[in-house]
């Protein structure tokens, strides 16, 4: 699987990172492939609403507004039955592409099983001195 059109990146991995957004939690987990060969994540948006763990089918419609002045845009996903299930994410436009807020990676106790240094903001202190004089 590619990991962009015209790309022969191909995932080396796969993982989550949080995505900002106006919802209770404060953001939507987005399963992201990694690649050494590209230096940006790609979100398709069809993601976001499989994030907010909405049905596709129960999506009315969905928009992307660039509001050009102010240089930033807001994905909606409007849901069929309940706007309390609208999926929204604002974000910034840099040469009229979009961009989220800040991604944030998991950040698991060092007593996951499933922590490295990758996962788990100690573990990497731990395994990197540079990292620790940084934090």
């Amino acid at each position: 699987m590619p990991a962009a059109v015209n790309s022969d990146a191909v995932p080396k991995g796969a993982g989550y990172l949080h995505v900002p957004a106006k919802n209770a939690q404060g953001y939507l987990p987005v399963q992201t492939f990694y690649t050494p060969y590209l230096c940006t994540t790609v979100i398709d948006e069809r993601d976001l609403v499989k994030a907010a763990k909405i049905r596709a089918k129960d999506i009315q419609s969905d928009s992307i507004t660039k509001h050009k002045d102010a240089g930033t845009f807001t994905y909606h996903a409007k849901h069929r039955k309940s706007t309390t299930k609208d999926v929204i994410v604002h974000g910034i436009l840099i040469d009229d592409k979009c961009y989220t807020g800040a991604l944030i990676p998991p950040d698991l106790s060092p007593s996951d099983p499933k922590a490295t240094p990758g996962t788990s903001s100690i573990r990497a202190m731990e395994s990197d001195p540079k990292i620790a004089e940084q934090c």
